[in-house]
C-alpha cells in the first residue's frame, strides 16, 4: 500500500472518529439539558413549598411587617413562577386580597407598598378568578376621578368596552350611575360589588367609602 492510500485509509478512520465523538457530545448535552430541567423544577418545587409553609405560619395582624417588596425582587432572581407571602398565584400573576378596609386612594397606595398596583381586570378569566376569592365588596383599580364618565385604569389605559362588568339590573338601570345622594361629589371610583349586594359585577361608589381591596402585580419569573 503506497503512501496515498494510507493517507486516505488515515483520513477516513479520523473523521469517523470525530463524527463519534460529535455524537458523544450531543448525548452529553441533551443529558445535561434534562438534567438542568429537573434541577430548576425541583428548585420550583421547594420554593413553592418554602412559600407556602411560610405563607401558613404568617398572620394577617404581621401583614403589614411583611416587606413584599424584597419579596418580589428576591423571586425574581429565582427564575420560579412564584408570589410573595399572602398573594395567590393565578395566570401568571399575583393576587392579594386585604384583610381590612380603606377608601379608594388609601388602597392604591397601600398596594404600591406591596411592590403591586389595585387589581386590572383585563379578561373574563380574570374577573371569574378574582370575584371567586371575594364575599363582600373590594375595590379594584378603576375611576373616573379625572374626567367624569372616562373610567381608566390605574395604569391610565381606559376600559375596554368588550371587558367590562357593570352590573346591569331588571330594571334596567345599571352601573356606573354616579349616585350622588348621600355622596354630594359623586361615585367616582370601582369595586366588586357593592356594600349589601353581589360582587360579581362592578359598581361605581364614593371613593372615600372604606371597603376591602385586591392588589395585582406580576409574578416572579
Amino acid at each position: 500500500m503506497n503512501f496515498s492510500c494510507l493517507l486516505i485509509t488515515d483520513q477516513k478512520t479520523l473523521k469517523k472518529e470525530v463524527t463519534v465523538v460529535h455524537k458523544w457530545i450531543t448525548v452529553l448535552l441533551i443529558a445535561l439539558g434534562v438534567c438542568l430541567v429537573f434541577a430548576v423544577g425541583g428548585v420550583c418545587t421547594l420554593a413553592v413549598l418554602i412559600e407556602h409553609a411560610t405563607h401558613s405560619n404568617v398572620s394577617d395582624e404581621e401583614h403589614n411587617a411583611t416587606d413584599y417588596k424584597a419579596q418580589f425582587q428576591a423571586l425574581h432572581s429565582t427564575g420560579c413562577a412564584l408570589c410573595a407571602v399572602h398573594f395567590i398565584h393565578s395566570g401568571g400573576k399575583c393576587y392579594y386580597f386585604s384583610t381590612v378596609k380603606m377608601n379608594w386612594t388609601q388602597s392604591r397606595d397601600y398596594c404600591v407598598t406591596l411592590g403591586a398596583h389595585l387589581v386590572i381586570i383585563n379578561s373574563k378569566a380574570e374577573q371569574d378568578f378574582v370575584t371567586s376569592k371575594v364575599k363582600v365588596t373590594h375595590w379594584i383599580g378603576l375611576n373616573d376621578l379625572d374626567t367624569e364618565g372616562h373610567w381608566v385604569w390605574v395604569n391610565n389605559q381606559p376600559v375596554n368596552d368588550s371587558v367590562e362588568f357593570w352590573i346591569k339590573r331588571e330594571n334596567g338601570n345599571r352601573e356606573p350611575d354616579n349616585w350622588t345622594e348621600g355622596h354630594p361629589d359623586g361615585e367616582d371610583c370601582a369595586g366588586l360589588g357593592h356594600q349589601g349586594g353581589e360582587t360579581d359585577f362592578w359598581s361605581d361608589a364614593s371613593c372615600f367609602l372604606e371597603k376591602r381591596f385586591v392588589c395585582e402585580a406580576a409574578a416572579a419569573v
